[in-house]
């Protein structure tokens, strides 16, 4: 995920202060796809601004003792074509579907059948909740979102929906006990694989 490409971007709409870059990620739920920390954000800015791709549009004087003013940033001509640069790099990025139960599926016939169970069930919970969280945010927000935004928490939709199906396809073969079956090759199988193996390589 870059940082950059979200401060860029978020700056080709408007001159914005980075709390409002901040605000405006969370607004757009965003931050369900992209965890920012504060820091990385204002140390991003802070690298944009000395590389000359933003720049101090306005510095509001804040009351109080101690306070530092508020700079509010423009994106300059540099950082324009950077942006351009880091949208094509980002549409040119490819990546298998990735999920924290994948690195476990191989192993899960040597764990417990009811602890898996109740954990799969778990997560299914998780992904319907996420799921009706995303519906509710686009019901709430979509007629005010930019056209990208909107295909991007229908994406969150659609992935989630498929991955709903698949927890519960695992849900079933765990229950079924299928999921714990014991996995045990003949040497006729083995030599079979290898083969195979060797011709999905060519």
């Amino acid at each position: 995920m870059s940082i950059r490409l979200l401060i860029l971007g978020l700056l080709m709409e408007r001159d914005m202060h980075p709390y409002e870059i901040r605000q405006t990620i969370k607004q757009r739920n965003w931050s369900e796809s992209f965890k920012l920390r504060d820091g990385s954000l204002y140390y991003a800015v802070d690298q944009l601004r000395e590389d000359g791709q933003i720049e101090a549009a306005e510095v509001v004087a804040i009351q109080g003792n101690n306070r530092p003013d508020k700079t509010i940033y423009r994106i300059t001509t540099r950082g324009r074509e950077a942006f351009l640069k880091l949208l094509e790099e980002q549409f040119k990025l490819t990546s298998y579907p990735q999920h924290p139960l994948f690195l476990a599926m191989p192993f899960v016939r040597h764990g417990d059948p009811a602890m898996i169970e109740d954990l799969i069930m778990k997560q299914l919970d998780v992904c319907e909740t996420r799921i009706a969280r995303m519906q509710a945010v686009l019901e709430l927000k979509g007629d005010f979102l930019p056209r990208g935004s909107l295909l991007m928490i229908q994406g969150f939709i659609q992935f989630g929906e498929t991955e709903k199906l698949w927890l519960m396809s695992l849900l079933e073969e765990a229950r079924s006990g299928k999921l714990f079956e014991v996995y045990k090759l003949t040497n006729e199988q083995r030599e079979l694989l290898e083969s195979r193996s060797k011709d999905f390589k060519k």
